[in-house]
């Protein structure tokens, strides 16, 4: 059998992921070194330990680039199963702000859930490619991948972890979507995350706070509604060119997870609207390439799992930089390439380098079409 040829490594993408993840250093230590100062009298803990996630960060893009997708299509199990018991590990770990979402091993955090996400889309990918009806068959679907499926959003709706849950479920909606899935089957796949919202927040009680914050716009200001409020603060302080890196005030314990969840607050107070804007436009760039290599993939399990990674990067660029603008309620998702955070950072690398590797082996023409049927 002759070989498919490999084209050339996509440097453009490989840059703008590079620009992104120095960006992101910067802006870690700038956050976070006094908050580092004041509660560990050492400013630069935060800005060591990315420095070490930035570096495997790199390694894993490039290794993870030489192994051909093929491979994938064997590991999708082994790493659906890892995960899941990760996942049923976390919650015995202790609880970190009212939640059971990391493992600590050695001083660092591992999240779990963010593994899961990379092993929910080699495993969809992977039926997909087999069967592409079984989208719109709930038979074909709930067995075997809607119930390990179900078990993984489960255990992370245990933690509890709704955010990252709903952005889960959203992602497999677009991908099903481009998968063929019915019109009446994409309407209940709208309408499944917000009952699933609803019941968390309004029967159990899951941040409900936060939810009311959001649509009361008079209690912005309360506990509730502090983080937004101050993340607009920052945004808006920032002007045109910002203040200056490290110059910002809203790290000096205003707003909180300043160097997580609310870095792009971080990014427009200190490098101001010039900054945020090259920071989305380098986003962008990513998730047009992405969109690219999909399009030219060889075959429907490379083309799913391309878009897969496009889609779930995309909502989850969506709802760090929504949550911080306040156009969505606080989520508590970090920001990829951006946040500081070990997880994140290692599974959106190991997801840029499958999509560097698929870019290898490419057509020269689009077979998106055909993939879909």
């Amino acid at each position: 059998m002759k070989k498919n040829k490999e084209h050339r490594f996509d440097y453009t993408l490989f840059a703008v992921v590079m620009i992104l993840l120095t960006i992101g250093v910067v802006m870690i230590y700038s956050a976070s070194s006094f908050m580092a100062q004041v509660k560990w009298n050492q400013s630069e803990l935060f800005f060591k330990k990315q420095l070490f996630w930035f570096v495997l960060a790199i390694a894993t893009i490039l290794i993870v680039s030489k192994i051909n997708y093929t491979h994938w299509r064997y590991m999708a199990w082994p790493v659906m199963l890892i995960s899941l018991v990760l996942l049923a590990v976390v919650l015995t770990q202790r609880e970190v702000n009212e939640a059971h979402r990391w493992i600590h091993v050695f001083g660092y955090s591992l999240q779990p859930a963010e593994l899961f996400k990379y092993a929910l889309l080699l495993f969809t990918a992977l039926y997909i490619a087999k069967d592409g009806s079984m989208v719109n068959s709930i038979k074909k679907i709930a067995w075997p991948w809607g119930a390990f499926v179900a078990v993984g959003i489960g255990l992370i709706l245990l933690e509890p972890d709704l955010s990252m849950a709903l952005l889960m479920v959203a992602s497999l909606a677009v991908i099903f979507f481009m998968a063929g899935l019915k019109w009446r089957y994409v309407l209940a796949s709208t309408v499944i995350p917000v009952l699933i919202g609803a019941v968390m927040v309004f029967g159990f009680g899951y941040k409900s706070g936060r939810i009311t914050a959001f649509l009361d716009n008079q209690s912005v200001v309360s506990t509730n509604g502090y983080q937004e409020y101050q993340s607009l603060m920052a945004i808006g302080s920032g002007e045109l060119f910002g203040k200056g890196i490290g110059r910002g005030s809203a790290k000096l314990f205003h707003l909180p997870e300043s160097h997580t969840d609310f870095i792009i607050s971080n990014v427009a107070e200190e490098g101001g609207f010039l900054l945020v804007t090259i920071c989305l436009s380098l986003y962008l760039i990513i998730i047009i390439r992405g969109l690219r290599i999909a399009s030219l993939a060889r075959d429907r399990f490379a083309f799913f799992l391309a878009f897969g990674i496009v889609t779930m990067l995309s909502i989850n660029i969506i709802i760090n930089v929504g949550v911080a603008t306040g156009l969505l309620p606080t989520t508590g998702m970090t920001l990829p390439f951006l946040s500081y955070g070990g997880s994140s950072i290692l599974c959106s690398s190991f997801g840029i380098g499958v999509l560097l590797n698929i870019s290898r082996h490419q057509n020269r023409v689009s077979k998106l079409f055909e993939k879909r049927k």
